[in-house]
């Protein structure tokens, strides 16, 4: 961990930020937290339940009491106010454990760390984990459509007659993308499942029968795309433009040789994104667009922990607004609910923005 975002306590820390001990993106808020004086919290589940500690009781009003540290800080959890859920990784148990003890003691840690930080009222999440889930390619795709963006034609199916009928309305021009997160292992290497097109002939592949695959009319005549980065109620637009080649399809394929155009979204179209994430109760998010020559915007992705950190535009402004939020949740009084508040801005820069690779990876 970046000993620059080891938290400087000056008063008990009201916001627990849960993240992988090596996320640089995190650390750009961090020691912006850390620049206002912001006492907060920083965990890794890797440290659960070997190096760090829960202890909670039931009260007689229902309310969990306690404590959760690391050894050389603690929280109080009746004065926990905010979470940010950022880039957590998996519970971390004893070596030695068979398949059967560590299945037990992982259900065992979810129910009773992330249930008792789910269970505390006061508690405003950035973003809860269930609402991530909850904001999957299917219902994200409907909601946008039901709002009046623009979507991609999109069959999910596990029918390869389907697939290649859907390829033919297309005349072929069709892409595949995963349904799921992008990042996969294997023999200890890591990879991305990205955008494809769909070869010729090839729509009808049998394997389609071995599970759920989503096919997405190509946008052919495309211009650019514009990455969406919502914090809050601010929204943070920026182009990202690729050069002829496999980036084209799918620009994460090609970030060396991306470029980056500042930007202003129509006023609708930022309230409609404001919407969106409301729909999902998300704090953050991060959409993708697609604009094709006419200027249509096609919505194709909503990524609930999307990474922002490698546009050289956002890494000033993102960071400040991040904490911005984090420090007002953090400050915020007790309460049941947290209604967000009606106003949007989009902050786009005057300059064009520079190539820049990725620091810590992108989706």
């Amino acid at each position: 961990m970046n000993t620059a975002t080891v938290p400087i306590q000056r008063t008990a820390p009201r916001l627990l930020v849960i993240t992988a001990a090596l996320d640089p993106t995190a650390d750009l808020v961090l020691r912006e937290l850390n620049h206002r004086g912001v006492a907060f919290l920083r965990v890794d589940l890797a440290d659960f339940p070997r190096r760090l500690r829960l202890t909670t009781q039931l009260r007689p009003d229902g309310s969990w009491g306690g404590s959760l540290t690391d050894g050389r800080r603690e929280i109080d959890l009746a004065e926990l106010r905010a979470i940010w859920w950022r880039k957590p990784g998996s519970f971390g148990f004893t070596e030695g454990m068979s398949a059967p003890e560590r299945g037990w003691a992982d259900k065992q840690a979810r129910a009773g760390f992330l249930g008792t930080l789910n269970s505390l009222p006061q508690v405003v999440w950035i973003n809860r984990p269930e609402h991530n889930a909850r904001c999957d390619k299917p219902r994200q795709l409907a909601a946008a459509a039901r709002l009046g963006f623009a979507v991609p034609d999109t069959v999910i199916t596990t029918d390869p007659g389907e697939a290649a009928a859907f390829a033919e309305r297309h005349r072929g021009l069709v892409v595949t993308k995963t349904l799921g997160g992008i990042v996969y292992e294997e023999d200890g290497q890591r990879g991305g499942l990205y955008t494809y097109p769909i070869p010729q002939g090839r729509a009808d592949d049998d394997r389609i029968a071995l599970t759920a695959h989503l096919f997405q009319q190509r946008i052919v005549d495309k211009e650019f795309e514009i990455r969406v980065t919502v914090v809050g109620d601010r929204v943070f637009p920026v182009e990202v433009h690729a050069p002829e080649g496999a980036g084209r399809v799918d620009w994460r394929r090609d970030t060396p040789n991306l470029t980056y155009r500042s930007t202003v979204l129509p006023s609708p179209m930022s309230e409609r994104i404001l919407m969106l994430t409301r729909r999902f109760a998300l704090k953050f998010a991060a959409l993708d667009f697609i604009v094709d020559s006419r200027g249509t915007h096609y919505l194709v992705d909503v990524n609930p922990n999307g990474q922002w950190s490698w546009i050289p535009e956002f890494r000033q402004r993102v960071p400040q607004a991040l904490a911005d939020l984090l420090e007002q949740e953090s400050q915020g009084a007790w309460r049941r609910s947290h209604v967000p508040r009606a106003r949007h801005l989009a902050i786009v820069g005057r300059d064009p923005l520079p190539t820049s690779p990725f620091g810590d990876g992108a989706m």
